[in-house]
């Protein structure tokens, strides 16, 4: 298994690849994401809209006294806020919708691209790797892709607004937000440098201990028979410990982010009323404008706490996009060669001349392997574990392709025949035992 120190250099040379590729889903939905945009800017003028109209109520309505402007003001805040409630619920319909659609897409290429994949790459993979890569890597790219993103380019957006608007009101007070917001950063980006180390981990982690669960409840007849509880109880406990210490870090570290975040906002939050206490004293700062810029304050935190929990999300979803597009990225099986012919009738005539053949380079399975098998003969391949006889039936459908010799069924090589009608002419019966009750029929 990969160690997290590892993870922690390839994670951020492959983010950027990563979250490139994930976008690209999204584009086959461009015009339901054009409108999701427009949303996402209506919710956020809306609610930076409402904050500043605290303004002139406060200085123009509620000093003065003056009740039916400010009914009047609190109609129009009113109306102001269902407008941003409106345009939020739309925006989180369309992103529920275009998110379940393009994992829908991800999945159906996964899918098809395994079926096209050659058998090596299912014998150098574990089967429980990639249901893993089907459903829980799949989940994470859900969740990034139903909240996450849409939520980081909102919140972005608002972070940008807000520091305008406050730049407005007052320099002075926005220096101050500043400098409390370099300390919330620098925090921020310790505990993430912490935590996204085991998100990949605590991934890899997950899918081996869903396989071994898988596999164990599959063979539960064979568990029983040789009497293999405890030693399958003892691989359960320690993959379950990997998981937990893995999940205990990852999840101690992201879980430590929103507190520490939500108590440098606090700290923000008196610091500028001290200095804008001191201002509507002694520089004729008005009220409204220093409630606003605390409203602001406020506003101004949330986006960067948002923007720190949802790194994690992300990450975890990058981590599991990664191990996605490893899949797709495999080489499929060869081509056949352009001069292949399929095939209709076969006798079964096979013969091997000279073949030589190694699953991993410089390490000989097959050793000038010559064997010829006339029509309509029954016979059977007899030696120990490993001695190819497997290896040699992989042969026959073209699962392999042999370093050197050749073999040939009814006297044509097997490179000479499609792939496609060569198997079409077989039938494989593996060495895995199936019990029945009652009779095969």
């Amino acid at each position: 298994m990969e160690q997290p120190e590892t993870i922690q250099k390839n994670i951020p040379r492959a983010a950027g690849k990563m979250l490139r590729r994930l976008v690209s889903y999204l584009a086959c939905d461009r015009s339901l994401l054009i409108v999701i945009f427009c949303m996402i800017v209506i919710g956020i003028a809306a609610d930076l809209t409402g904050s500043y109209l605290l303004r002139p109520i406060i200085n123009d309505y509620i000093l003065p006294g003056d009740l039916r402007g400010l009914v009047r003001m609190l109609t129009m805040l009113s109306g102001v806020y269902l407008a941003g409630v409106a345009a939020v619920w739309i925006r989180s319909y369309l992103l529920n919708r275009i998110a379940q659609r393009t994992v829908h897409r991800m999945r159906s290429e996964l899918f098809e691209k395994i079926e096209y994949l050659p058998i090596k790459y299912f014998d150098e993979h574990q089967h429980r790797d990639l249901m893993s890569r089907y459903t829980n890597d799949i989940d994470w790219i859900s969740d990034a892709l139903t909240d996450s993103l849409s939520d980081m380019f909102s919140s972005v957006l608002t972070l940008t607004g807000i520091f305008v608007l406050m730049l407005y009101i007052s320099p002075i007070l926005t220096l101050v937000a500043l400098i409390t917001v370099l300390v919330m950063i620098l925090s921020a980006r310790q505990i993430v440098k912490k935590s996204s180390r085991y998100f990949k981990a605590q991934q890899v982690s997950l899918g081996d201990m869903n396989g071994y669960i898988e596999e164990m409840i599959s063979g539960q007849k064979v568990v029983k028979v040789f009497g293999h509880e405890p030693q399958v109880e003892a691989g359960f406990r320690e993959k379950n410990l990997d998981l937990q210490d893995k999940s205990l870090k990852a999840q101690f570290y992201s879980g430590l982010m929103m507190p520490v975040m939500q108590n440098l906002n606090t700290l923000t939050y008196v610091f500028i009323t001290i200095v804008g206490g001191i201002l509507a004293i002694y520089r004729g700062f008005d009220i409204g404008g220093l409630a606003t810029f605390l409203q602001y304050s406020r506003q101004f935190g949330r986006p960067i706490n948002e923007l720190a929990s949802l790194y994690n999300t992300i990450q975890a979803a990058l981590a599991g996009a990664e191990r996605i597009f490893q899949v797709m990225d495999e080489e499929p099986e060869p081509a056949d060669a352009p001069d292949a012919i399929p095939i209709e009738h076969m006798k079964g005539e096979v013969a091997l001349d000279q073949v030589y053949f190694s699953y991993d380079p410089g390490k000989l399975i097959l050793k000038d392997i010559n064997l010829c098998i006339p029509a309509g003969k029954k016979i059977a391949l007899v030696g120990t574990t490993g001695a190819g006889k497997t290896t040699i039936l992989n042969m026959l459908p073209h699962f392999y392709d042999i370093e050197s010799g050749d073999i040939t069924i009814d006297d044509i090589s097997l490179y000479h025949i499609r792939r496609k009608s060569l198997r079409q002419m077989m039938a494989i019966v593996l060495q895995d035992t199936h019990l029945f009750t009652g009779s095969v029929r």
